[in-house]
Parts: structure tokens; C-alpha cells; sequence
């Protein structure tokens, strides 16, 4: 095909990873959901061949550059978790079969709605989508980059509008084509997009967005001031168009789900991790140490799994996570794992928190002659519990308080994360809500739902809010950095 960087050759290697995957999803299978024996691993591998050794080894530089490690200078490694399922049969939620995207009577399948416009059948069912874009971060870095002076303060914040003088000037054949590659990348062809109407509710709406950006930024100086201009609206739109579709689809499945009970086979349940260990001394050193935490979790040795580590790497054996261990990397570690450890540092404080606090004299107190049980939900319906509120939003974490005598269970959803940024419109901060509408569907007595957001941000750090930290614990939002005794406390009295 070429020797060069050409536009051919990437578009060669772009034809080939472009697969549809496992289930649609775009994705390789990962090594737990592989039959074993039939090296299906194989069939999902996108092989390069050269004719000349040399191109080979200039696109294994490549390669490195852009730090991925060729295959034939990596270890791979399976690493089998080891179950830790309760006898207690824990509740869950899952959409019905028959509803799920592409199925008959899945919402793909049976609604066609306009983008804008709420169909007569869900009003009064969502709320008013509303985005909320802050501009400032970029800028902010932007300016430093060019070395030039701006000046903002957190606290004073400019909310903008596009005037409609300018978005007179702008190409909406541009918008309307990035807006539809934006939903078929997505697949949501059900939703129908048309130009007329986009230039229509651009033109005549400005109560849907807030835009913080500083006034200054708003001023049409040259045609470039147009351009920047029209890919802010480019990026409103994509995030209304989202949270439309979102919405929509969530208020449609919010009718059909099931109490389900967590199986051992269950998808949520991580059954295999899979490493892949550069093939150096210190990619060795790992892989011994690996293989000797693999023993101890095979034997059940949890006391003795808890102390491992190798290095910046670190296993969580928590004995009331439904399965063991959970990774941590809290550094640079010569090797790539799937699926990932954790996203980020406030989740595995949670869990640390949340161990420290269940074996305190004060949580045994709180919890009392109730279990707790927690697992690490996954983000994704191929592999999570079919979980699909608050504009599609799956928690990092699902946790049980089981009252065995009375059969009672409630069941919280906990998302640790940092909400600097986030503005107290975000969807996420409404889930607390949305679980009660669907716990009065559901009519179990014995099945309470809960949401929680712990923010890994204190309040006093916080940029969008102007209310008090009560107001937002009345909403199920708690304070990460007050302490794990103090947040878990306050989690625990709200959970009942």
C-alpha cells in the first residue's frame, strides 16, 4: 500500500479495527467472556504484515511512541478473581428482555421522536433539559499556553448567550451535519434531525443553555471569532442532543425493569483480569508477584491477599466486595490491565473508607445485626445491571444494607467523584430522586433504593453552587474530605 504516513495507510488501519465487536459494542470480547479452548482471542486480533522487515520496525517505533507496546514484547497473563456471594439472595434491577435498544419492544424500535421537540406521550415525564458549558477551564489554559494575561475569579462568572446577530453569520449546513454524525456515531437512528427545524429552535430559544465564559470572548473581532463562536454552539447542541435522547429513552425502559437477584454468572461479577506485562526485568518482577497473589486468592487466603502489593500496585481485598481483589495503581507500572482498576483516586478512598468505617466501633454501631455488601459496578449495559437513570448515568458503586431477620434490603447507588466543575442542574444530582419513582413502580415493601453522590471536592471548593452544604446533603450529596467516619455516618442515618 505505501511506505509513508499517508493518508492510505491510515485509512488502511482504520478499516481494520473498525469491527462491529462483541454484542454491537464496538469492542473486542475481553478474556472472561471467551469460550476456553477455541482461541477466540485470535479471531479478534488485527494483524499488520510488511514485505519488508523494515517497515515493520519503523511502525513498532511508532508503536512505542505513541506508548503502546507491540505484542511480541509483552506477558499476558489471566488473573481469576475469586467470588464472594452472599446466601442472601441481594436485589438488583435489570431492564425487562423484550425492551433492551434493539429488541422488538425496545425504544429504538417502537419511537421515532424529533430532536427538540418532547412527543405529547412524555410530557410532564422529563424534566426541561437544560446544559450548562463553563468555559473558563479552557481559557484559562489556552491564555497560559500563549503566555498572554486573563483574569478570572471563581467567584464571579460571566453567563453568556450566542447573539442572534451571530448566529445569523453562521454555517448551518455545518451544524446540521456535525449534529447528525454526532447521533449516528451513537446509533440513534430512531432520532430524526431535520435542518429547518435545527436553525428554527437555534434561532428562537436561548433558555436551554448557560454559558459561562468571560463577555469579552463573545465579541466578533475577525471571521475566526465566528468560527470559535459556531463550534460553541456545535458543542452546546451535542450536549442537549444527548441529554434529550437520554432522557427520552429513560423515561420510556423507567416503566418495564424487574427485581432481579445477583447471580455468580452475572456480567457485573468480574470473573478474569486480564494483564499485559512488558516483557523486561521489572515487567518479571511483576508477573512473579502477580502469580503469588494469584495463588493466595485461589485458596481463599483474603488476610494474606490484603497485605500484597508489588510496588505502585495494590490489591483491595475488602471481605464485603462481592468479588476479590480489586486493583489499584497508584503509579507508572510496566504493564496494561482490562478492565482497568479503577478511574479515579476518589473510588478507591470509598472503598478504603468504607472498610475502615464497617470494622469501627461506630459503624458496628450504626450497621448493627445488618449485612453490608458492595460492588463495583460496571459502566457499561453489556456488563452492569441494566441500570439507566439520570440521563444514563451508572453509578461507580452499588451498596447493600441487608436486614437477614426481616428480609428488608436497601439498595444505594454511590458515586464517588470530584464536583468542582459540576453545576447543581447535572442529572446526576437528581438520580436520589429518580430511585424513588422507580422504587413506587417496582411495589416491593421490602426493596428501599437510594442514591449518593460523595464528592471528592469540599464544599468550599466547589464553583456553580450557591446554597449550603446542608442544602446539598438534603440531596444526597456528602463530603468526601469531612472524614470517613463523619460522611459514612451521614450516609448510613439517610440510608434508613
Amino acid at each position: 500500500m505505501g511506505q509513508g504516513e499517508g493518508s492510505q495507510i491510515i485509512q488502511l488501519f482504520g478499516r481494520g479495527v473498525r469491527l462491529k465487536g462483541r454484542a454491537y459494542s464496538l469492542k473486542r470480547s475481553t478474556p472472561g467472556q471467551r469460550p476456553k479452548g477455541i482461541h477466540l482471542e485470535r479471531l479478534e486480533t488485527l494483524n499488520i504484515f510488511g514485505v519488508n522487515a523494515g517497515y515493520m520496525a519503523a511502525f513498532k517505533d511508532y508503536l512505542k511512541e505513541e506508548g503502546i507496546t507491540p505484542s511480541d514484547e509483552i506477558i499476558e497473563l489471566n488473573f481469576e478473581t475469586r467470588i464472594n456471594l452472599p446466601e442472601s439472595k441481594l436485589k438488583s434491577l435489570a431492564l425487562k428482555d423484550g425492551y433492551k435498544d434493539n429488541q422488538i419492544k425496545g425504544f429504538k424500535r417502537t419511537h421515532f421522536p424529533w430532536l427538540y421537540e418532547v412527543p405529547a406521550e412524555f410530557e410532564g415525564k422529563i424534566n426541561k433539559v437544560s446544559i450548562d458549558l463553563d468555559l473558563y477551564p479552557k481559557i484559562e489554559a489556552m491564555s497560559t499556553q500563549d503566555k498572554t494575561s486573563i483574569t478570572t475569579n471563581a467567584s464571579i462568572r460571566n453567563k453568556g448567550k450566542i447573539a442572534s446577530t451571530t448566529m445569523a453569520l453562521f454555517d448551518f449546513d455545518r451544524i446540521y451535519l456535525a449534529i447528525q454524525e454526532f447521533k449516528q456515531q451513537r446509533s440513534w437512528s430512531n432520532l430524526r434531525l431535520g435542518r429547518t427545524r435545527l436553525m428554527d429552535f437555534c434561532r428562537t430559544h436561548d433558555d436551554w443553555y448557560t454559558l459561562y465564559i468571560p463577555q469579552a470572548e463573545l465579541v466578533i473581532r475577525n471571521i475566526a471569532d465566528i468560527r470559535k463562536q459556531e463550534d460553541m454552539l456545535i458543542r452546546l447542541l451535542q450536549d442537549y442532543t444527548d441529554r434529550f435522547y437520554k432522557s427520552l429513552k429513560t423515561a420510556y425502559e423507567g416503566q418495564f425493569y424487574d427485581i432481579v437477584h445477583i447471580r455468580k454468572d452475572d456480567d457485573a461479577l468480574l470473573k478474569v483480569y486480564h494483564f499485559e506485562i512488558d516483557n523486561t526485568d521489572d515487567g518479571e518482577v511483576y508477573e512473579k508477584q502477580i502469580r503469588i497473589l494469584q495463588e493466595l486468592v485461589k485458596n481463599g487466603k483474603i488476610g494474606e491477599a490484603s497485605q500484597w502489593n508489588a510496588g505502585q500496585m495494590v490489591a483491595i481485598c475488602f471481605d464485603r466486595h462481592l468479588y476479590y481483589p480489586l486493583f489499584a495503581i497508584e503509579g507508572d507500572v510496566p504493564l496494561k490491565m482490562r478492565p482497568l482498576a479503577f478511574d479515579a483516586p476518589s473510588e478507591i478512598q470509598f472503598v478504603r473508607d468504607l472498610e475502615i468505617f464497617y470494622q469501627s466501633t461506630l459503624g458496628q454501631q450504626i450497621i448493627g445485626k445488618r449485612s453490608i455488601y458492595l460492588l463495583r459496578n460496571a459502566d457499561t449495559k453489556a456488563k452492569g445491571l441494566g441500570f439507566a437513570l439520570a440521563g444514563n448515568f451508572y453509578p461507580d458503586f452499588l451498596l447493600w444494607l441487608v436486614d437477614d431477620a426481616t428480609g428488608e434490603q436497601w439498595l444505594n447507588f454511590i458515586d464517588p467523584k470530584g464536583l468542582r466543575q459540576m453545576n447543581l442542574n447535572d442529572p446526576k444530582l437528581g438520580l436520589y430522586k429518580e430511585v424513588k419513582v422507580l422504587e413506587e413502580k417496582l411495589g416491593d415493601p421490602k426493596l428501599t433504593l437510594n442514591a449518593f453522590i460523595v464528592s471528592a471536592t469540599q464544599f468550599a471548593s466547589l464553583l456553580n453552587v450557591s446554597c449550603e452544604q446542608n442544602d446539598l446533603e438534603e440531596r444526597n450529596v456528602l463530603f468526601m474530605p469531612d472524614g470517613g467516619q463523619v460522611y459514612l455516618k451521614k450516609l448510613f442515618d439517610r440510608i434508613g
